[in-house]
């Protein structure tokens, strides 16, 4: 599938879980189903919420987005479904909303975990019947709008908490996608860098700074709590730094210098090592069982059994 262009854009990797990303969103895409879309801060929430839009026969009109974090419970109600003139303090002229501006397109709520219970309830309202009324108002109005919303906290855990409407995640879940953190995709930290020293080079019309092996053991061994976006930043900077020539450790920001590195040893051996986590992850998720772990890493089930049998004497399940 291509990353770098059309829907996918920006949605780069080929470690097994952005592969099933992809097919999650090409599968999804075309529907008119409520996709809950659950990350880490920075690992591109946003931008799956954009290809299921581009994908989808909404495409030829708006995807709006809005992060609901930091919204008061009015603000939040007239932002979302709008407000007549005079509805409250500040309300000057009539304001049409969020959902009216994505009318026959799809409304992005990001960080939703956050939304104020009165917002929760109206949308709740407006995801039963795909009525709404503005601030001010009486009347009732209509929308045909796709929802697709996005958060970085457990929401599970908050609707036990009673700190979120176990009706409204209902509703806003049709199926769920999640977007794997940076730390989790192996080798994808060092196709992703290269990435985005390339864009950035060629928008400073430079040749792209090459990575040296040090640095990319560096990389790969970094916890990136800031996912895809801190990797992003930090190639921004060394496009500067290190123009045209060959990035050095020392051309790092403090910050990655600073933290010890979990990974040593030759660029192979680091991918070696991680490919035998992610085997085993799979294989404890799964109690062993060799059909299903082979399934989420996106490998058949002969080439997860090679690659065990390597590790050593092991007890096959089927």
């Amino acid at each position: 599938m291509e990353c770098e262009t059309g829907a996918f854009a920006g949605l780069l990797g080929r470690c097994p879980a952005m592969e099933r990303l992809r097919r999650d969103i090409v599968q999804l895409g075309p529907s008119e189903l409520r996709v809950h879309v659950f990350g880490e801060t920075g690992t591109g929430k946003e931008m799956v919420a954009r290809a299921l839009h581009d994908l989808s026969p909404r495409a030829r009109r708006k995807l709006v987005s809005v992060n609901v974090a930091g919204f008061t419970d009015e603000l939040l109600v007239a932002e979302l479904f709008g407000h007549a003139r005079g509805a409250f303090t500040g309300a000057v002229r009539d304001r049409e909303g969020f959902v009216a501006e994505a009318e026959g397109g799809t409304l992005f709520i990001d960080e939703v975990g956050e939304m104020s219970a009165l917002a929760q309830v109206r949308l709740l309202r407006f995801l039963e019947g795909g009525e709404y009324q503005r601030l001010g108002e009486t009347a009732r109005r209509r929308a045909d709008v796709r929802v697709i919303s996005a958060t970085n906290v457990d929401l599970e855990r908050r609707v036990r908490e009673r700190r979120f409407r176990e009706d409204l995640w209902f509703r806003l879940r049709d199926e769920t996608i999640q977007v794997p953190p940076l730390r989790e995709r192996g080798a994808d930290v060092i196709l992703l860098a290269r990435h985005f020293l390339r864009v950035q080079a060629t928008r400073r019309g430079e040749a792209s700074p090459t990575l040296a092996r040090a640095v990319e053991t560096v990389l790969l061994g970094h916890d990136w709590p800031g996912n895809v976006r801190q990797l992003q930043n930090e190639m921004r900077r060394l496009a500067v730094r290190a123009a045209g020539r060959e990035v050095k450790v020392e051309d790092l920001s403090p910050a990655l210098q600073a933290v010890p590195v979990r990974r040593t040893g030759t660029l192979r051996a680091a991918l070696k090592k991680r490919e035998t986590e992610l085997v085993q992850d799979a294989l404890d998720r799964h109690d062993g069982i060799l059909s299903r772990a082979a399934a989420e890493l996106g490998i058949t089930r002969q080439a997860l059994w090679a690659k065990v049998r390597r590790r050593g004497p092991v007890g096959e399940s089927a």
